[in-house]
């Protein structure tokens, strides 16, 4: 994530979206009984030790930032958890998703299960909007990308541009038609892994007229 973050600062880029789940793999692809197993995929605090290097060089920077995580907070909720800071690193937003796919049992006839239902409880902080960067920003995580009032809720706030952090890309028509139909920019940064870990990655930017700004992608 520096090493990306660096590569954007070369490129004099005041903002960086990461993906869903940015800090682990995407574990709900796996059934697990221990509760403390699972406890092991979130983080409690933000920042921690683990992500401190990455605050400090984004402050270094001067680079806003946005990306997801599972947090589990000191009451013992499990959220799928996004957040964003200004230009000096300094959290001033944060979502947890509302609209959770999947199922909470193991299905039989899934090769690989998509558990969110299970590991995930639905986000409780709305969909709210922030005054960064000289404009009005809003997050989403995946799925809630899908849903028409992810982006009338925070259009009616003034919302400018969403920032949607996923994992898979795989619905571009709603993504590039409904944040616009409310009158703002959407920035989709996807990070899709395989059942072997693998990532491959993409990027989805759109204006408000519904015209598509940019789309790159990429594998690792």
């Amino acid at each position: 994530m520096i090493a990306l973050m660096d590569e954007a600062k070369s490129k004099n880029a005041d903002l960086i979206v990461y993906p869903e789940l940015a800090l682990t793999t995407f574990f709900p692809r796996w059934y697990m009984l221990d509760q403390a197993e699972v406890d092991a995929w979130f983080e409690r605090e933000m920042p921690n030790a683990a992500t401190q290097p990455l605050f400090e060089r984004a402050a270094r920077h001067q680079m806003a930032m946005s990306f997801g995580y599972a947090e589990l907070t000191p009451d013992g909720h499990h959220f799928n958890t996004c957040i964003l800071t200004d230009k000096s690193a300094k959290i001033i937003g944060k979502y947890r998703k509302i609209h959770l796919p999947g199922h909470a049992e193991f299905d039989t006839e899934r090769a690989f299960q998509h558990l969110e239902k299970r590991y995930f409880e639905p986000g409780d902080l709305g969909f709210n909007v922030w005054r960064a960067l000289g404009g009005i920003l809003g997050m989403a995580v995946c799925n809630d990308r899908r849903w028409p009032e992810t982006y009338r809720v925070m259009g009616l706030q003034g919302v400018e541009m969403v920032l949607i952090a996923t994992i898979r890309l795989h619905s571009t028509p709603r993504t590039a038609t409904r944040g616009p139909r409310s009158g703002c920019s959407t920035i989709a940064c996807p990070c899709r892994p395989a059942p072997t870990r693998t990532r491959h990655g993409s990027r989805l930017s759109r204006r408000p007229a519904s015209r598509m700004a940019s789309h790159c992608s990429a594998a690792a």
